[in-house]
């Protein structure tokens, strides 16, 4: 049997609705699993080593004020590993899978609900998502990202239908729970909530449905303001701490934290001019997207829901473009997010092309008529973009690059290792134990901000370690300024490249392990 008879036979397939949840779920977990085992017994991705550092630490509110900070995925973490005294690493690589499958169903869950797509179709919707790059990217180390996501999908089918107070009582506490997960998963909430339901209810004089909305949304509105209250007006926490920061703050445009001028710095990185801007956000969106495309062009359809959902993605992600000086900041990870509606197109226009009984399937807009998606082509795409997050789980045995690809253009935003090379981790580690047993009362180490999950992992909490980005000079002015008299620097032995910072002259190894390296500097030796 052909592929495309294959696919046509998936798409008529007499699936129910728990079975395809079922599926959904399965598929998805099996999926994601499977770069985790190629990886193991390391953690993959850059932001990952964080969620592993904070799971053993177990301290979820260091302060009052936490309460209203994203702390949800961070109880799950620690709850579990109080409990269940699971290795944090072991833990973090199972939750990963985990929560792509729980995305996987909340992508079935919403088509199924909102869009009212029947179980076959969602289930080619929510295989569809899972073999998307952009997905397996939140998935790889955006952890409380893909839990926020996976909440707010089967949040959304609540809100659409507050017919019953049940309904009602769902979504506030689904909604609640988005807020505690991540900030970009609660502005894309309240961006489809206001925009596409309580707009609509407004227009059409719905008061009735207006004041619903309004109240369900209450709450989540609420702890997010004061979320966003104290990160703007932070509460001095005075609790002590072994950590030092030499790191310069980022000038945000006009104070605002959620704002960057990309041209001095974003959490995205910084970009020496427009041109060079410009190159990495279409890279990116090149890469992510370009092969689904086509299907999401033929796809496309009105919703009231995907409408403000996707015009929202779109400004945050290509704004930095109209206002780099004064723009949202982290315009890659508004890109990532973009999988999710995008996805939703791209399977109404599969369905459209394999349902036709012409050769090929014309986009229905005027301009674009000249393209045409045959089953062909929609074959030949679909192959595709498995082939490219085939390749992209494979990167996790590439043991001495932190890339999927080498464009210098989209490498920095696909990060497979946990901030070093995996083939370095264990001498990281080894590095931090040496440490432990020759630092003293009057020494410090400094620490980039690539290892300090490191150290803080196996660092003892006595030592002082002091942060930097690239400034050491600045750094060792810290320790000095502190009174320290040996310095110690957690550094390659030999330059390989990373993060544009070498060790400076003064400093000798005293230990090394693999390629890593323990430097030390005595204020008492150099005087």
């Amino acid at each position: 049997m052909s592929i495309q008879r294959r696919i046509g036979s998936l798409l008529k397939l007499d699936v129910s609705y728990r079975r395809g949840l079922l599926l959904s779920f399965l598929v998805g977990f099996a999926v994601r699993l499977i770069p985790e085992l190629l990886a193991y017994p390391y953690p993959i991705g850059y932001d990952t080593v964080h969620y592993v550092a904070v799971t053993k630490n177990g301290v979820v509110w260091g302060h009052w004020s936490s309460v209203f900070s994203t702390w949800l995925l961070y109880a799950v973490l620690s709850g579990v590993h109080s409990l269940l005294q699971v290795d944090p690493v072991l833990l973090v690589k199972l939750v990963a899978p985990l929560l792509y499958a729980l995305n996987a169903c909340g992508v079935y869950y919403f088509t199924k609900q909102v869009l009212g797509w029947d179980a076959r179709t969602s289930l080619v919707a929510a295989l569809f998502f899972v073999f998307q790059l952009a997905a397996f990217r939140i998935s790889w180390d955006l952890l409380r990202n893909a839990l926020g996501m996976a909440l707010l999908l089967f949040a959304l089918p609540f809100v659409v239908k507050l017919e019953s107070k049940m309904n009602l009582v769902w979504f506030v506490v689904l909604s609640v729970l988005v807020v505690f997960c991540h900030e970009l998963t609660s502005v894309v909430m309240f961006a489809v909530v206001t925009g596409g339901i309580m707009l609509r209810a407004g227009l059409n004089r719905n008061t009735a449905k207006l004041l619903k909305v309004s109240a369900a949304i209450l709450p989540a509105m609420m702890v997010f303001s004061a979320s966003m209250y104290f990160r703007v007006f932070p509460v001095q926490l005075g609790v002590e701490t072994n950590i030092i920061e030499a790191v310069a703050p980022v000038a945000r445009p006009g104070g605002l934290f959620f704002l960057a001028n990309y041209f001095v710095g974003s959490r995205s990185g910084s970009y020496p001019g427009y041109f060079d801007l410009a190159s990495h956000v279409f890279s990116v969106f090149v890469v992510l997207y370009l092969l689904c495309l086509p299907l999401v062009v033929v796809g496309f359809f009105r919703n009231r829901v995907l409408d403000v959902w996707t015009v929202f993605l779109v400004c945050a992600s290509f704004g930095c473009l109209v206002l780099p000086l004064f723009a949202f900041d982290s315009w890659d990870r508004w890109m990532f997010l973009l999988v999710y509606p995008l996805s939703f197109y791209a399977v109404n226009g599969l369905l459209k092309v394999f349902q036709s009984v012409r050769r090929a399937v014309r986009p229905r807009f005027g301009w674009l008529r000249w393209m045409r998606v045959s089953k062909g082509t929609a074959v030949g795409l679909l192959f595709g973009m498995i082939l490219l997050t085939s390749f992209y789980m494979g990167a996790t045995l590439q043991s001495d690059n932190y890339v999927v690809f080498s464009i210098p253009t989209i490498s920095r935003y696909f990060s497979v290792a946990p901030t070093i090379p995996l083939q370095d981790v264990e001498g990281t580690v080894q590095v931090m134990e040496w440490l432990n047993g020759h630092m003293h009362d009057g020494s410090c180490v400094l620490v980039h901000t690539a290892f300090l999950e490191w150290a803080n992992l196996h660092l003892d909490g006595s030592h002082t370690v002091v942060v930097y980005v690239t400034g050491i000079a600045e750094a060792m002015d810290v320790a000095t300024g502190n009174g320290f008299s040996t310095v110690y620097l957690v550094w390659w032995g030999e330059d390989i490249g990373w993060y544009w910072v070498t060790a400076p002259s003064g400093f000798r190894p005293v230990f090394e392990s693999g390629r890593m390296a323990a430097f030390e500097y005595s204020l008492l030796r150099a005087d």
